[in-house]
């Protein structure tokens, strides 16, 4: 009997791994809350799945906060390059992901997480078995906490990944003359064989480090890719969204516009298809050319991290195929939060992974439980191009409860049913929903003394309110400096948009403010119930370019729930001395406990206002240190509040 079922055991180990259905999931850990304590590198290994294909494969890079132990010189969590390496046995160490940290010196306070996540498909070649892992820490502040996971996801992919190969991996100096970067961005000669079909080079590049003109981190240059010496493709190495980044505010100058990235955002490859320009078995070359530059600071002088790759991949998978790759709103994601929360006009992002372009696509849509509704979108989509679908305002998102579960389907492909692969065909996401106001309420507007570039004579900040169909019902524009403005709105029952614009992407409020000459101080904005004012709802000033408030109205309200509102709370003077002022708004009388916190987390002071009513209430910061602290109220009603603000002594 014994030896019968050993026999067994011998047969089933023996076999080929038995596949799981298309969609099924294998997580990885590869680090859990790791601290970074240190500059450099930090290497593990993990074990994946072998004699599998996946889909698509997605690097959840989670970042968080510990607090440092006491007397650390550096605890200040601050943006910092980091990247992710993995390193297989019999091919090349690449880089997967690069991930510039947030300033997240307040993310002890407010108990603070994010989760990055990294398409990494493209490396499924090497991404099997046991594999070693680096993660680099470009950094000389600690406090961070690291989980790395991966989602693999089963199924047949766009292209098969066939291998990857390192064209530049390495900070180089730039405008430097006794080292010029081009001595290190030369030419590479290459050669693939089949089954390679397709050929893509792969740029991940951003620019840091400063000279006296801002070169590399605050300036604006390209590079040129070369194949067999011919320019072929020119890309400007620059982001100008800083001021929307989806995690923000942040306590340090994450609006500023940088060389290619942004803090507390991922690095994004910049993708060149070559194989029209390459052939299998045939000698190419690849080079990188920047845009020439001599630095004024040669002993000084900036640069560029520069990861370049050759990835090959077999031959597509699909003639008619479109993929749902996410659901951008409604959706709780913190990546999406600026996209979130709507009442109305879903959007997605699809990309076309087959070879035939993609001209039609009818989607079909729904809150679980609610009617469906049907969209068509029409436009051209070629092979692996990407778009964002909105898909209209028939589909109520609003149903009352606090989460809804959304449902979004491809019905058609190019005016037939379905396309080839129906495995990524279908997505789902879970959302909160909107805040539901009364018909009439107060836009309480006060301006800070910023005039806009782009509007002379006017105030940066402007707001409008829009209709489910992009009507403005309600704005203020042409606003004057430092002045308050109350704006009574009545707006029937719908779903509406309230945007707060500003030209200079740097808010109604921000704490670098006491720096410029001269300071423009802050402005604020918020939502007021007619009659008594109650707060509906108070903008954070710290916004960058742009905030908003998606919402409802009902002529049903004849009052608001208490746990719908939030307790307001400003400082002023900002910068201060010896004493702040807390202006406290509050729905009713009670107690407040609030506490002083350095950007280390420590707690300095404490303190509690008993029976508080929307007042103003001086706290004594005399013999505090000059910099940056955080205010953390604790109301028995409503929700935490914390402010930032700055004591200059």
């Amino acid at each position: 009997m014994k030896k019968i079922l050993f026999c067994l055991l011998i047969g089933i180990c023996s076999l080929p791994e038995i596949k799981a259905n298309p969609g099924d999931t294998t997580w990885v850990t590869v680090y859990n809350l790791r601290k970074i304590t240190q500059w450099g590198n930090y290497d593990t290994s993990a074990v994946l799945p072998t004699g599998k294909t996946f889909r698509k494969i997605r690097l959840h890079y989670i970042l968080g906060r510990y607090a440092c132990p006491s007397g650390t010189q550096y605890c200040g969590s601050w943006d910092y390059t980091t990247q992710v390496y993995v390193k297989p046995p019999t091919a090349d160490t690449v880089e997967i992901a690069r991930v510039i940290t947030p300033y997240a010196t307040d993310w002890l306070t407010t108990n603070r997480t994010h989760d990055f996540t990294v398409d990494v498909t493209d490396y499924a070649s090497v991404l099997s078995g046991n594999l070693d892992f680096r993660y680099k820490y470009d950094g000389y502040s600690w406090g961070f906490t690291l989980t790395l996971k991966l989602e693999m996801i089963e199924g047949t992919p766009a292209m098969e990944a066939l291998s990857v190969k390192n064209i530049y991996d390495g900070y180089y100096a730039y405008g430097n003359t006794s080292s010029p970067i081009e001595n290190y961005l030369i030419a590479k000669p290459f050669l693939y064989n089949s089954p390679v079909a397709k050929a893509f080079v792969k740029n991940t590049i951003s620019g840091h480090g400063s000279d006296d003109n801002g070169c590399g981190e605050f300036c604006s240059k390209y590079y040129d890719l070369k194949i067999n010496g011919s320019p072929v493709s020119q890309k400007q190495l620059w982001k100008s969204d800083c001021g929307l980044n989806d995690i923000s505010p942040q306590t340090g100058t994450w609006l500023y516009e940088r060389a290619n990235w942004c803090p507390g955002q991922i690095v994004y490859p910049i993708n060149h298809d070559i194989s029209s320009l390459t052939a299998p078995a045939s000698n190419f070359s690849v080079d990188i050319d920047m845009e020439p530059y001599t630095s004024p600071t040669q002993s000084n002088a900036g640069g560029y991290n520069i990861v370049s790759q050759l990835i090959s991949y077999g031959a597509p998978s699909f003639s008619t195929d479109v993929s749902i790759e996410d659901i951008i709103s409604p959706n709780n994601n913190p990546n999406y939060i600026r996209s979130n929360n709507i009442c109305a006009n879903p959007k997605i992002k699809i990309k076309n992974t087959g070879t035939n372009p993609v001209t039609q696509v009818v989607f079909n849509y729904n809150v679980t439980g609610g009617s469906v509704s049907t969209y068509t979108w029409t436009g051209n989509l070629n092979f692996l191009e990407e778009t964002i679908v909105e898909l209209g305002p028939t589909s109520p998102l609003y149903n009352g409860n606090l989460t809804n579960q959304f449902n979004v389907e491809i019905a058609q492909v190019n005016s037939s049913t379905g396309d080839e692969n129906t495995f990524n065909n279908t997505y789902k996401s879970i959302y909160n929903s909107v805040k539901v106001y009364p018909n009439q309420f107060i836009v309480n507007f006060f301006t800070n003394a910023a005039t806009s570039a782009i509007n002379p004579g006017f105030n940066e900040a402007h707001w409008t309110i829009k209709d489910v169909n992009g009507n403005i019902v309600a704005s203020r524009i042409n606003n004057l400096n430092s002045k308050s403005f109350k704006d009574t709105v009545n707006l029937p029952d719908g779903c509406y948009t309230f945007t707060m614009d500003d030209d200079g992407c740097d808010g109604l409020s921000w704490w670098a403010y006491q720096y410029y000459n001269p300071n423009p101080g802050n402005g604020s904005v918020k939502f007021t119930k007619l009659g008594i004012p109650v707060v509906l709802k108070n903008f954070n000033g710290d916004f960058g370019c742009q905030t908003s408030e998606r919402f409802m109205t009902s002529s049903t309200i004849t009052s608001i729930h208490e746990s719908a509102l939030k307790s307001s709370l400003e400082l002023f003077p900002n910068p201060a001395a010896s004493t702040i002022y807390l202006s406290l708004e509050v729905t009713k009388s009670q107690t407040v406990n609030y506490s002083i916190v350095d950007v280390a987390g420590k707690v300095i002071r404490t303190g509690e206002l008993n029976s508080a009513s929307s007042d103003v209430y001086p706290v004594n910061i005399e013999g505090l240190p000059s910099g940056m602290y955080f205010m953390n109220c604790r109301f028995e009603n409503a929700e935490p509040v914390t402010r930032k603000f700055v004591v200059n002594q």
